[in-house]
């Protein structure tokens, strides 16, 4: 059996053990404690075999001329200066048998007669345990070290303890809560510490030059003691001539091992932004810091005297002094200087946009959901306002390090000639230098011309195509075609059969109507509602009241505000189609079921998947035919050398262009796949982020879907989110 395959088995026997274990098993554990001698020193058996070296040697030759020492053990101290004898069971030895195993082993120093004969005496009567039977003469000491806070001791690994007050020290646990990251797992560490003045005398050293030396059991002369000196750590300075270790400034003991070190009762955040009095739990009677200690605690860490909170400082001494208890383990007593960053661009408009005011979104392009398609303005109309770009002024950390002010960001404004700015302190003003339609698109501000239509747009007038904005002040009859290549508002409706077309926005004021009807535009839509008509929308919709019957789909977001009549903020029947998301009062009716709404995605996506989807059908077929024309199976390079040198030279030329052929078609194969992976991935990360918010109810016979995945209501549902995790509609 291995030594691994031993001490695993061994630790599952400890774990059956303690499992199995009693208050009796305890107790009795506890009796058979071994003495130190037999944890740390050698211990000879005569029961145990030869294997323990000379000591050991000698006890198996001691048993077998004398059976009386069977059952009995010797163990001589690690630092040679006790012998302990233990007796296990057997015949009673004699204090002349023992006393003679001693000499066997070398023990020669400082018999215990009167000892050895009590154990004689009571193995007489059937006693088991151990006597000390030999103790050495100890050194006197050269050099003692006192520790007026704390105990040193040694531990049986030789590693040095702490001990004050009862409570073994934490050194460790101490300077990582003093110079951790975060102030806020402070608690987590449970610790009582020791509070020290400036100069309080930490350890003291006395020297005895004349000291004696000792001799241990074995007869050998023991060099007098002397004890290690500290190391000295932060803040902890050794006055040679007065044998003194002193403290440099008020903070906590930290003792580690053998370094004695002071850490101030501050913390100083990783970012050196704030500086935080601690104020720990302490030992015996608590010694409070003064205002002058915490002030060159941080002024011997390199605080900044400016970033000092002098005042706070002195009320948090004055409450501590007066025995009052702080809310907080830390208190803020410095602070950097925070930079003052510049302001950014702004830019806001003096005309009607929409509804309610425009936004900028984070690229400084509008967001152009509530605004009108079509916004009428006059020459010399004031049209917007930019609040002007500010440069920032640094800050300074708690050691006078700069921290840069962020630059205001800059919000490019492009106009042409349509316009007129004007600069004032810190703004510029922006009118209209003719009457037209305001438009902002991306960064570019300009006043387009409007066809402006008074009345209907019906059979008498035809249909309309124009290059400019449209503005109708009537209605799109049933029939009409309405084209522009820039915005288009309709102050009324847009009828059954009608075609609405717009390269920009679109705003129409009541509704679109009609099962032929057909609205697209390439900006964004908002209208009052839908009845069973077909609205593309490759921004953004908002319709204000219903969704009918209709189709719409937008690759942006669909919102359906409840604002007008009993049916607003419905979706009813046909299919609701979005690629960012959905927001809705109320989907379905009890006596409609069929309703979809979905999140698809963006249509440009899926064209390119298919196409992609195509050509990786091309190339296995390719890959496939060529493969069928080689000579060979095997694809591997050595293989294909090989082939191409046994075959003549008139056909190694056909060969190696068919490879060629080949390769070029494994590679685009490659490539494909990597396209399509990555637009997938897109597709994924748009669909985890978008949602259909329902906030009222979702009647049963209503489907939702994400892609491929659909959901089938059963029953109705309160106001609920979808949303699609692990695949799955949730």
């Amino acid at each position: 059996m291995s030594s691994h395959q031993k001490r695993s088995i061994d630790a599952i026997d400890d774990i059956y053990r303690e499992a199995i274990k009693t208050p009796a098993d305890e107790e009795q554990s506890a009796q058979e404690a071994l003495s130190e001698d037999f944890l740390s020193g050698d211990v000879f058996s005569a029961d145990g075999g030869a294997e323990g070296g000379y000591g050991q040697v000698i006890m198996q030759n001691l048993a077998s001329h004398d059976p009386a020492w069977l059952g009995k053990e010797i163990a001589i101290a690690a630092d040679r200066m006790r012998v302990t004898f233990k007796v296990r069971g057997g015949k009673p030895l004699s204090s002349y048998q023992l006393n003679h195993g001693l000499e066997q082993l070398g023990v020669s120093f400082g018999i215990n007669w009167q000892a050895m004969t009590e154990a004689e005496s009571r193995a007489a009567s059937g006693w088991q345990g151990e006597i000390v039977v030999a103790v050495g003469q100890p050194a006197e000491a050269r050099r003692r070290l006192f520790f007026p806070e704390a105990q040193r001791t040694l531990a049986l690994d030789g590693s040095f303890v702490w001990i004050a007050d009862g409570v073994q020290m934490d050194g460790a646990s101490l300077r990582a809560a003093l110079t951790g990251e975060r102030l806020e797992r402070l608690e987590a560490y449970g610790l009582m510490v020791k509070a020290v003045p400036a100069g309080a005398v930490l350890a003291k050293v006395e020297e005895n030059p004349e000291a004696a030396p000792g001799t241990n059991v074995l007869g050998e002369i023991v060099d007098p003691i002397n004890d290690p000196l500290p190391d000295f750590g932060e803040n902890v300075r050794h006055d040679e001539a007065a044998g003194l270790y002193l403290a440099r400034q008020y903070g906590y003991l930290v003792l580690e091992g053998n370094t004695m070190s002071v850490l101030p009762a501050i913390w100083i955040a990783p970012d050196r932004l704030s500086a935080c009095y601690v104020n720990l739990t302490q030992m015996g009677t608590p010694v409070l810091p003064t205002a002058a200690d915490l002030l060159r605690s941080l002024e011997l860490a390199g605080v900044r005297a400016n970033t000092i909170r002098r005042s706070l400082v002195e009320k948090l001494i004055e409450r501590l002094a007066q025995g009052g208890v702080l809310s907080a383990r830390t208190v803020k007593i410095a602070e950097a200087v925070p930079p003052r960053h510049g302001r950014d661009a702004q830019v806001s408009f003096k005309v009607d946009m929409g509804e309610r005011a425009v936004s900028l979104r984070e690229d400084g392009t509008v967001d152009l959901r509530t605004r009108q398609a079509v916004v009428m303005v006059e020459a010399g109309t004031l049209v917007a306002e930019k609040v002007t770009v500010s440069q920032g002024v640094d800050g300074a950390d708690l050691f006078g390090n700069t921290l840069k002010a962020r630059e205001g960001v800059e919000r490019i404004m492009l106009i042409d000639e349509t316009l007129r700015a004007e600069e004032q302190a810190e703004r510029i003003l922006y009118y209209a230098g003719k009457g037209g339609n305001v438009r902002f698109a991306g960064n570019r501000l300009t006043v387009a011309d409007v066809f402006c239509l008074p009345g209907d747009a019906d059979s008498r007038g035809g249909d309309l195509d124009r290059q400019e904005d449209i503005l109708i002040l009537g209605s799109v009859a049933a029939g009409v075609s309405v084209k522009s290549q820039g915005n288009i508002a309709i102050v009324g409706s847009v009828y059954s059969g009608a075609k609405v077309v717009a390269a920009g926005d679109i705003s129409i004021g009541e509704g679109i109507v009609g099962v032929s009807t057909r609205v697209v535009a390439l900006g964004n839509l908002q209208t009052v509602f839908v009845q069973e008509a077909e609205v593309i929308v490759k921004g953004d919709a908002l319709i204000r009241s219903y969704l009918y019957n209709g189709v719409l789909r937008a690759n942006g977001g669909i919102t359906v505000l409840k604002m007008r009549g009993r049916k607003s903020g419905r979706i009813v029947g046909g299919l609701t189609c979005a690629s960012q998301g959905i927001k809705v009062s109320s989907v379905g009716h009890p006596g409609h079921s069929g309703t979809v709404v979905a999140i698809l995605p963006d249509p440009i996506y899926s064209g390119q998947l298919l196409k992609l989807e195509e050509e990786a059908r091309n190339c296995r077929e390719s890959i496939a035919k060529v493969a069928r024309s080689l000579p060979f199976d095997n694809f591997d390079p050595a293989v294909i050398k090989r082939a191409l040198l046994a075959l003549p030279s008139e056909k190694r030329e056909s060969v190696v262009k068919l490879l060629s052929v080949f390769n070029r078609l494994i590679k685009r194969q490659q490539n494909v796949e990597t396209l399509r992976k990555e637009i997938g991935a897109k597709i994924a990360s748009e669909q985890r982020g978008a949602t259909i918010e329902i906030e009222q109810e979702i009647f049963a016979g209503c489907e939702v879907r994400f892609g491929e995945k659909k959901l089938l209501i059963n029953q109705d549902m309160g106001p609920t989110t979808f949303s699609l995790q692990g695949g799955e509609i949730v």
